[in-house]
């Protein structure tokens, strides 16, 4: 069985995005540790480590969302994401509070980690929403026109 088709050209757009930065938060996470370690011993390695986990959780979580959103309407889209920013928020603060108990761990460290891993991936999503390539307009289908399901 297949997937369901996009309702628009716009709809990959936010799926490609939160994927293309969770690999971008998953990828910065070995030269966060390498930082880290070269910083603050085995401690700012193990910080930083832990530190892009909050960048990881919270790109997962905006997947998730957008894979469930990216085929409803807009309104039901917009209302997903908010939801998903309040879930968001809970889940950055139990794992920064989960995090604060580990010892051991350098927090500096983990914090830079944690806010730079967040920057990086907002960059690279903000990059992939821009440069993608969609119609500004999608035409009405017309009368004579074949149904597009019947082309796939």
């Amino acid at each position: 069985m297949t997937a369901p088709a996009p309702a628009s050209a716009w709809a990959d757009r936010p799926v490609a995005a939160a994927r293309t930065g969770l690999f971008a938060a998953l990828a910065f996470a070995p030269v966060a540790a390498l930082a880290g370690l070269l910083a603050a011993g085995r401690p700012g390695a193990l910080g930083a480590a832990l530190g892009c986990l909050v960048p990881a959780a919270v790109l997962l979580l905006t997947w998730g969302a957008v894979e469930l959103g990216a085929r409803r309407s807009s309104t039901a889209f917009a209302a997903l994401l908010m939801g998903s920013y309040l879930v968001k928020l809970v889940v950055v603060g139990a794992l920064l509070a989960v995090l604060r108990q580990v010892d051991g761990v350098d927090r500096t460290a983990l914090g830079l980690a944690a806010v730079v891993g967040l920057l990086l991936a907002l960059v690279v999503e903000a990059r992939v929403i821009t440069t993608t390539r969609a119609p500004y307009v999608e035409p009405a289908p017309r009368p004579g026109d074949p149904d597009v399901s019947e082309q796939r």
